[in-house]
């Protein structure tokens, strides 16, 4: 593997480990019926068990297939797809791990309204 190309998908898993789990929702304070440090801490707990960095893996791995691909469909060959293979790798493991932290902020809102916390932002 060339190292632009591994550089770009250790930029990429790096940046997945670094997702959402100190994620804070903005409640509502006058409808809280709990302890707020606790329960977000619990909520993030739970949205841990989810970890951001699998999609980021995945977006990886296919990234890096459609960018070769894509590649090889205009034409190019040898370093060239491999740079194209790279820039799709780095952009499928960005979005993979943004899709990852969203969800893990989805899951601890959820988790706050499901204890009663009114969730005016995510």
């Amino acid at each position: 593997m060339k190292p632009i190309a591994a550089s770009a998908i250790l930029a990429t898993l790096l940046s997945a480990g670094c997702a959402t789990t100190q994620y804070r929702p903005v409640v509502d304070s006058g409808v809280s019926r709990g302890s707020y440090e606790a329960d977000v801490a619990d909520c993030q707990q739970l949205a841990n068990q989810r970890p951001a960095a699998a999609p980021a893996a995945g977006g990886v791995a296919a990234g890096a297939i459609l960018g070769a691909l894509l590649g090889v469909a205009v034409g190019l060959r040898g370093d060239d797809v491999a740079h194209v293979a790279a820039w799709g790798a780095a952009s499928g493991g960005i979005n993979g791990a943004a899709y990852g932290a969203a969800e893990q902020q989805a899951i601890v809102s959820r988790c706050m309204a499901g204890r009663g916390y009114s969730v005016v932002a995510q």
